[in-house]
């Protein structure tokens, strides 16, 4: 019987010693990991600003390939929200919603998950740096509150272990992903940017390439768009959009590219979807394909062409920070044809095919 009454004394010591101790353990926790870029401002807060490349960055989704994950609400900015559900009960179910939002300053995020703990809150914080401002400097910072959830407050302790090391392999991996994007200022194209679907084109084209001369380059569209119009008009087909330039090699010294000329039968209906391959009677190295329809990220530009080689890459960066991957070749409608492509106020829409 006395040891029985020593050793439930003893439990009442240790459950005391539990309660004191957690009593003067902090009710809430927080971490701070910093990591600095020379990408755009741009670029930087549209990848965090919403949910479209969270999972190429964030460890989350990394510990469990198999997790369910949807994002609705908003495209991002305030109301965006990426949910997640696991089998593995250490991550379990949850979501991470934007509740805050500043352009270049800061982005909020509410947290909602298993661990314990409440008003569990990640954010981001972004500041110029470097040499003329152009670096951005970028620090995540997580907060939690215990209350008086005594284990909460125990759980505490390993907060810089967990969430701390989470928020260092994130930000480490998200510079990762930054180098693959272009080093090009979106944010400063004026023309506005959109994903849009391609139908399926019939097309006459011819491969060519020329020295990198603008005057060169556009002597070689006009000669090849003269042998389209010829195998054109001896079957009976009609120009059915604006010429187009498929850009296939691009190096200090020329510039390989395909001339194309969507078409359409001379009695059929204009802009519409390709249906049966049509029967074309070719010359010389003209070639005709009928392109399946696909997703395609554009933009128009207005400027010489010779601006288009970075508009290209303005595009790129663009699609790939708005969450889809580029594929295939570049390729711009040279909405005044090949004769103004030099002026000043030459008109292009600039397309880059993406992933579905």
């Amino acid at each position: 019987m006395t040891r029985v009454i020593e050793f439930l004394i003893s439990l009442v010591i240790v459950a005391a010693l539990f309660v004191v101790i957690a009593l003067f353990l902090p009710s809430k926790r927080s971490f701070e990991y910093s990591v600095e870029t020379n990408r755009p401002m741009s670029t930087v807060f549209d990848l965090f600003n919403g949910f479209n490349r969270f999972k190429d960055w964030n460890p989350l989704a990394r510990r469990d390939p198999r997790m369910k994950t949807s994002i609705d609400g908003a495209p991002s900015g305030v109301g965006a929200k990426f949910n997640f559900d696991s089998n593995d009960r250490v991550i379990g179910k949850g979501n991470w919603e934007i509740i805050e939002s500043i352009p270049g300053e800061m982005i909020k995020y509410r947290l909602t998950n298993n661990s314990r703990g409440s008003d569990k809150i990640m954010t981001l914080r972004f500041e110029r740096t470097g040499q003329n401002n152009r670096n951005v400097k970028i620090t995540q910072s997580y907060e939690v509150k215990y209350g008086w959830d005594l284990i909460g407050r125990y759980a505490g302790l390993y907060v810089t272990r967990n969430v701390g090391d989470d928020v260092r392999r994130g930000l480490d991996k998200f510079t990762n992903l930054l180098a693959q994007i272009p080093k090009f200022d979106y944010s400063q194209h004026t023309e506005g940017f959109a994903f849009e679907e391609e139908p399926a084109r019939d097309v006459l084209l011819v491969t060519t390439a020329s020295r990198r001369d603008s005057e060169e380059i556009a002597i070689a569209m006009n000669n090849q768009l003269s042998w389209i119009k010829k195998v054109m008009e001896a079957n009976g087909l009609v120009a059915d959009g604006p010429l187009r330039i498929v850009t296939n090699e691009f190096t200090g010294d020329s510039y390989g590219f395909d001339v194309v000329q969507p078409v359409r039968k001379a009695d059929a209906p204009p802009n519409a979807v390709a249906g049966d391959p049509l029967d074309v009677k070719l010359e010389s190295t003209v070639q005709y394909e009928q392109i399946p329809a696909r997703r395609v990220a554009t933009t128009t530009y207005v400027g010489p062409a010779p601006g288009l080689a970075r508009m290209r890459d303005v595009l790129r960066a663009w699609a790939l920070v708005h969450g889809t991957d580029t594929t295939g070749q570049p390729f711009e409608d040279y909405l005044g044809g090949v004769d103004t492509m030099l002026n000043e106020d030459a008109r292009f829409k600039v397309y880059w095919p993406v992933k579905n």
